[in-house]
């Protein structure tokens, strides 16, 4: 597999939070299984020949590390020393003319297992960074996403946890060098800054992912790396219907002030808490079609219902999509672009696909939940495996003729591994 792109790869902090343990070493040679963690790093790029055109920028102080693992290498990478203190941003600022037209931008301290080909190919030629569900909300850098999955906006670390996202940015990147303004940044800056000056001028897209990924970069998150390296544990989404199985459905839901929320549901939450999952709800909405409802007033119905949610079990969705599809006529007031057959309404499986594309969910165990037969053949069309119909039954039920389980939320938790 050929890939040619120039790879920059930062590494020039002073590793300062993780103690003794990268006292005079740059973090990525701390020992992992007997290795250094660049050679992990390395050989991942090397995969998809990503490995012959490195430009690593580099802490003056660790230039020899680096050097001495590029010596009996066929390929060399330009080694580039650097005083610490510029930041990300003005690191890459101070080296402006070592930049290509386009490049892959990796920090250091950040243990990963990725598909680059995949990376590079999709949102192809657009400025990219790979995210990933975090579980460390507050020391990361979130970002909230259009529905198109380009970059709304970036909540900084540190800056309180209000926001209702838990995507944050990892440490790889795809920029073109055009994003790069010499007149508006100063010296020294981070990258993140650089990224939200860029916002308004130009698309930044969010390449999610559930490969492997681990942030070292604390004593406690390289111990934890070192533990769990050779497990395969994947991550765990849940799909969930809306109207039904979240929420009463005895009145339409026209506004904030009908929601009524199951408590069983809020339980089911507080017990997957600590799984550190990806919550999704996939609905339709007729009601659009209909003329009952729109768009920018469904929006704010989702993220009232996402505050509720958060304020009693700490959890939110991390995304809602909705068909706005009604093929009937005769509704006063209905919309006529919405009065389509489409591949979204359910039971048609489009959102469902949609949401597999971009949650990454072929990489998780995903639970498809929802109150109707609809709801599981949609998910069924996904290639779903795992699709379960609550309702009031006492005991959970595996109808073998259509391959679901029937249990209610008492019991839900007993099919979730």
């Amino acid at each position: 597999m050929t890939l040619k792109m120039q790879v920059i790869l930062q590494s020039g902090g002073r590793g300062s939070r993780l103690g003794k343990l990268s006292k005079n070493k740059p973090k990525c040679f701390l020992n992992l299984n007997g290795k250094p963690i660049f050679h992990y790093q390395y050989e991942n790029l090397k995969k998809f020949n990503l490995h012959k055109n490195l430009l690593i920028i580099v802490n003056k102080d660790h230039y020899t590390y680096f050097e001495n693992f590029f010596k009996r290498k066929k390929y060399k990478a330009k080694i580039v020393k650097e005083t610490p203190g510029l930041g990300s941003g003005g690191s890459l600022i101070k080296n402006l003319k070592l930049l290509e037209k386009k490049f892959i931008l990796i920090y250091c301290d950040i243990f990963f297992k990725v598909d680059f080909k995949k990376f590079i190919e999709r949102f192809y030629n657009q400025n990219k960074i790979f995210t990933h569900i975090t579980n460390h909300k507050n020391d990361s850098d979130l970002i909230k996403i259009n529905d198109d999955n380009s970059i709304l906006k970036i909540i900084k670390k540190n800056r309180g946890n209000d926001e209702l996202t838990k995507i944050s940015m990892s440490g790889i990147y795809f920029f073109n060098k055009k994003i790069i303004n010499l007149k508006k940044m100063k010296k020294n800056f981070n990258l993140t800054d650089l990224i939200i000056y860029n916002l308004k001028k130009h698309k930044f897209y969010s390449y999610f992912s559930n490969e492997v990924f681990s942030d070292f970069g604390t004593v406690d998150r390289f111990n934890n790396l070192k533990k769990n390296i050779n497990k395969k544990n994947k991550k765990i989404a849940f799909i969930f219907d809306r109207d039904g199985t979240i929420i009463s459905e005895r009145n339409y839901v026209n506004s904030k002030k009908k929601i009524i929320l199951y408590k069983n549901f809020l339980k089911f939450l507080n017990y997957i808490k600590e799984k550190n999952v990806i919550l999704i709800c996939i609905t339709n909405q007729p009601g659009i079609a209909k003329g009952f409802l729109k768009i920018d007033k469904l929006d704010k119905i989702h993220e009232y219902l996402n505050i509720l949610i958060n304020k009693k079990t700490k959890q939110f969705f991390d995304k809602f999509y909705f068909c706005p599809h009604y093929p009937v006529s005769g509704f006063k007031g209905e919309i006529k672009k919405y009065k389509i057959y489409c591949q979204c309404r359910k039971p048609k499986s489009g959102m469902f696909k949609k949401a597999i594309i971009d949650f990454d969910l072929l990489n998780c165990k995903v639970y498809n939940i929802g109150n109707s037969l609809t709801d599981i053949v949609a998910g069924q069309k996904a290639r779903l495996k795992n699709n379960i119909l609550i309702s009031n039954v006492d005991k959970t039920i595996f109808n073998k003729r259509y391959g679901y389980y029937e249990t209610n939320y008492q019991n839900l938790s007993n099919l979730i591994k």
